[in-house]
């Protein structure tokens, strides 16, 4: 069918949703209380979110009130703590067998050592089977380094060549590609990206150093039962198939009702895009990612209560993109397909 038209309905909304594999800002729970037992996070880092505590550090991270936010990533007003000598909090996932997946958080670090041990990681199908983790290192009074490392205990640590300040907020984004060899996995880390732009041409550490321990990438653990750990807070977890799949979306439900959209899009390849609207909207940002995250399309428009006829740089390429119309009164994504 050549002529696509999309409704936008509360059921199908979502910017790459379908890419994401775990989201949570942390907001929906009561600060003071442990983040064990909230959602699905479980006590004892060494089980990463399949067991309770039996060992010596059973204090747990707590949800804190906390704002973070990060331009085109989430907002949140809740987090969790960071210290060492506590027992560590995990969660389970839907396993990623292959190719490429993301995992992202926002944190701010309030001290750290010059020699840490990880705070954060990834693993495979069992608590001792590390895919990566992530290392934060003490540069000088005022900042710090982040350090990344694939597979087992003891492998190669490499260190962002930047340094980042204590006490700011930061987004932490990972890359982790599985091949098919033994040794051929690569982890990329990027700090601070401009999430609009998808995902940077150069990494701020990459690694692919070590054998690898993948294959069925299923759990995630913020590691507190140990000293040399950092200090701080977290938040804005999210584990994705794709850069725009690790974005939160922040629209309320009556936001949505209020932002109904009909879509043409059957002249795209040509230029031509067309949007019926059942609001006015006066300086509305427009934009149209593909699913790498990389603008192709970004102007400001009025919007009319009608059919609205726009001139795009045409879309060449079949395949899936995402619409992002923000303004004054709305904040929506909806995905469309070109065939």
């Amino acid at each position: 069918m050549k002529k696509l038209l999309l409704y936008i309905t509360i059921l199908t909304f979502g910017i790459g949703y379908s890419q994401n594999v775990f989201h949570d800002d942390i907001s929906s729970y009561t600060a003071g209380t442990d983040l064990n037992g909230n959602g699905s996070w479980t006590n004892n880092s060494s089980s990463a979110g399949t067991g309770s505590c039996t060992g010596a550090l059973c204090t747990n991270s707590q949800v804190f009130t906390k704002n973070m936010s990060y331009t085109n990533y989430g907002s949140t007003t809740k987090c969790l703590t960071l210290a060492p000598d506590l027992d560590g909090c995990g969660h389970l996932f839907t396993p990623v067998t292959t190719g490429d997946m993301y995992v992202g958080f926002m944190c701010n670090i309030s001290t750290s050592v010059t020699s840490p041990n990880d705070f954060f990681r990834v693993c495979s199908g069992n608590s001792l089977n590390t895919t990566f983790r992530i290392f934060i290192k003490t540069v000088s009074a005022s900042s710090f380094a982040i350090g990344i490392s694939k597979g087992a205990s003891g492998n190669a640590v490499a260190y962002t060549n930047s340094s980042y300040s204590f006490n700011q907020d930061h987004l932490i984004i990972l890359k982790y590609t599985q091949s098919s060899g033994a040794a051929d996995d690569v982890l990329n880390l990027y700090v601070d990206p401009v999430m609009a732009n998808g995902v940077p041409l150069s990494a701020d550490a990459t690694t692919s150093s070590g054998t690898d321990q993948a294959g069925n990438v299923d759990r995630l653990v913020f590691r507190q039962n140990a000293t040399n750990t950092p200090t701080g807070f977290a938040s804005l977890v999210s584990v994705a198939l794709s850069w725009t799949g690790l974005i939160f979306s922040n629209l309320t439900s009556n936001e949505f009702q209020k932002a109904s959209f009909v879509i043409n899009t059957s002249e795209v390849k040509s230029g031509n895009f067309s949007l019926q609207s059942k609001q006015n909207l006066s300086n509305a940002s427009l934009k149209i990612y593909n699913l790498e995250g990389k603008i192709i399309e970004n102007r400001t428009l009025s919007i009319l209560e009608d059919w609205n006829t726009l001139t795009i740089n045409p879309i060449q390429n079949s395949g899936v993109y995402i619409l992002e119309i923000t303004s004054n009164e709305i904040n929506y994504n909806q995905k469309f397909i070109v065939e």
